[in-house]
């Protein structure tokens, strides 16, 4: 788990470099209905953090855990995160995320198997932790394509505004 845990860290290190400055006006900026702002990709990033740290801990203590899932949308609303300052945010995950990147890395081996209950998908009623964290690092990998996809969004339309 430590190339997985080296591979968040490196995530979180760049994100913070080349966003931390960024403008609060855009990353707020709801270019639709639809599509969540800049403030609230890092707001879920948190949120799933959040989510997965609890999971995290309680499988390193357990071999199988029940554990709810969340529902980010409903999150997203409850929390207000376009009303927080955009650097702020971006501490909160980089300081949130280094603690994962610690339990990511010291998962000792006799805990990888442990099994948080809950239906994964179509084939599976739970995931292990190894599994867990490997897709909890996809999971930033995915939403930071989407972040730099959203800021492209939002500078062009602000441009044409």
């Amino acid at each position: 788990m430590k190339d997985t845990a080296a591979d968040l860290e490196s995530i979180v290190e760049l994100f913070k470099e080349e966003y931390l400055n960024l403008n609060d006006l855009l990353a707020e900026t709801k270019i639709s209905e639809d599509k969540w702002t800049l403030k609230e990709i890092i707001g879920h990033l948190i949120d799933s953090a959040s989510n997965n740290h609890q999971r995290f801990i309680r499988l390193k203590l357990s071999d199988e855990i029940e554990f709810p899932d969340y529902k980010n949308e409903e999150w997203l609303q409850v929390q207000s995160y376009n009303e927080m300052k955009f650097s702020d945010l971006v501490s909160l995950f980089y300081y949130f995320n280094k603690l994962m990147v610690n339990i990511i890395g010291n998962i000792e081996p006799k805990s990888l198997n442990n099994r948080w209950n809950v239906d994964w998908d179509e084939n599976t009623s739970f995931i292990t932790l190894e599994k867990l964290a490997i897709h909890y690092v996809e999971h930033i990998k995915g939403h930071m394509v989407h972040f730099r996809e959203r800021l492209s969004e939002v500078e062009n339309f602000k441009r044409e505004i």
